[in-house]
């Protein structure tokens, strides 16, 4: 190969330009594409190797960038992009990871208890892949292919991404039979979705309590490696927002009392409400004006966790800012993120009359159990509570300003 000077820039001779031309065109069809005849030269190459049982090694890294497969594929990239999504369109569908979960929190509390096991395991796990596919049931079916649910949920590139194929397996084998039925229909395993009100049955719930709290779906896929940790967070976030009725803060409420109903000692309850930052408001009762002899007999003759409370900011008498009272301190509020929402169900009431059963919704009237409230919202309604029943204590708020909540009780 040799360049003809003529005072300008070198050029290639006209023969070696005309099989330059030839051989792009044969390579490269009209509009840019990689042309026929060069995939079927490919194809015939492929299959002469077959059959003088030639073996090809793949190029190295360095080499195959520069293979022709890999500069086909270059071509096909640059004239096929992928096609860009309308911004409107994008902007006013809902995120996948946003969708709404809805959750009872009388389940949610079941399976958060460590008590109950199915399959010697636990049940926050399977429930936990139960909701993930309630809400991959987009056309309310009831069941889902289980090779569909293992693409969707062990693929690492996809957002839905939670576990391995071998975990899989194992948290299916775990849920069987409570939460779900695999079943071969036609050559192919389906996964049998069991209704809200069979499960609560199997999960030994006479009644569904609270309303059902809605939360978006990232909060059951978890990230990091605490995912679990995550999940078991939220759902115990659910437990509390369930028992919020239209109020911007929820009733006082005692860890033991919580510790009954989830299963979860006051430890995990304090790690639980730091993973998922819930806000917990403290709230107290004042018994009386402070003195030694009053706080011994509180403690000792009453045995009352009694201690000395300093009032600094006044909010007892504002005219006696400091001054010491004897208080007890009461259970406590939990204030859920925001992205837990309390929403209105009818189907929650069909389930509960499911549960109750015929005969007692016939002979022992609804079959709700008395429902005692302790903390009321003023004055009024304490007194009226307590002259319905007088061995029953009535709490009323004295203010709501600061770190801590005033009680007054009706003696």
């Amino acid at each position: 190969m040799h360049f003809v000077h003529s005072g300008q820039s070198p050029t290639l001779p006209y023969g070696l330009f005309y099989l330059a031309t030839r051989f792009v065109f044969v390579c490269v069809s009209a509009d840019g594409r990689p042309s026929q005849l060069l995939l079927n030269a490919q194809k015939e190459l492929i299959r002469r190797r077959e059959l003088s049982g030639v073996t090809y090694r793949p190029p190295t890294p360095s080499q195959a960038e520069k293979s022709p497969a890999a500069w086909i594929a270059r071509l096909e990239a640059r004239y096929d992009p992928v096609p860009a999504e309308d911004p409107s369109e994008a902007d006013d569908a809902p995120s996948l990871l946003e969708q709404e979960v809805r959750l009872s929190p009388t389940i949610a509390a079941a399976c958060l208890n460590r008590e109950n096991r199915h399959n010697d395991a636990g049940l926050d796990a399977p429930y936990r892949l139960y909701k993930i596919l309630q809400t991959m049931d987009t056309d309310g079916r009831g069941w889902l292919a289980e090779q569909a649910v293992g693409t969707t949920l062990t693929c690492k590139n996809a957002p839905t991404f939670i576990y391995g194929k071998r975990q899989l397996k194992i948290i299916l084998r775990r849920g069987e039979g409570l939460f779900w039925e695999r079943v071969k229909v036609h050559g192919e395993v389906r996964i049998r979705l069991v209704s809200r009100a069979r499960l609560a049955l199997g999960l030994n719930c006479p009644r569904l309590r609270g309303r059902e709290v809605a939360l978006p779906l990232r909060l059951l896929l978890g990230s990091g490696r605490g995912r679990q940790a995550d999940v078991n967070a939220a759902l115990y976030a659910a437990v509390h927002a369930g028992q919020i009725r239209g109020k911007r803060e929820a009733r006082p409420i005692t860890r033991a009392k919580v510790s009954h109903i989830s299963g979860c000692s006051k430890y995990r309850q304090r790690s639980y409400e730091k993973r998922i930052k819930m806000s917990v408001g403290r709230h107290i009762h004042i018994l009386t004006r402070f003195s030694s002899y009053g706080l011994d007999r509180a403690r000792i003759h009453h045995h009352l966790p009694a201690y000395k409370h300093i009032d600094y900011l006044g909010k007892i008498n504002r005219h006696q800012r400091g001054a010491a009272y004897i208080a007890v301190r009461l259970g406590n509020s939990y204030q859920p993120p925001q992205q837990f929402t309390v929403v209105h169900s009818r189907r929650q009431r069909t389930i509960n009359r499911h549960l109750a059963g015929l005969c007692s919704m016939g002979s022992e009237g609804s079959g709700r159990e008395p429902y005692v409230r302790l903390y009321h919202e003023n004055a009024a309604a304490a007194v009226h509570s307590y002259n319905r029943d007088p061995h029953t204590s009535a709490y009323w708020p004295l203010t709501e300003k600061g770190s801590h909540r005033l009680w007054r009780k009706i003696e």
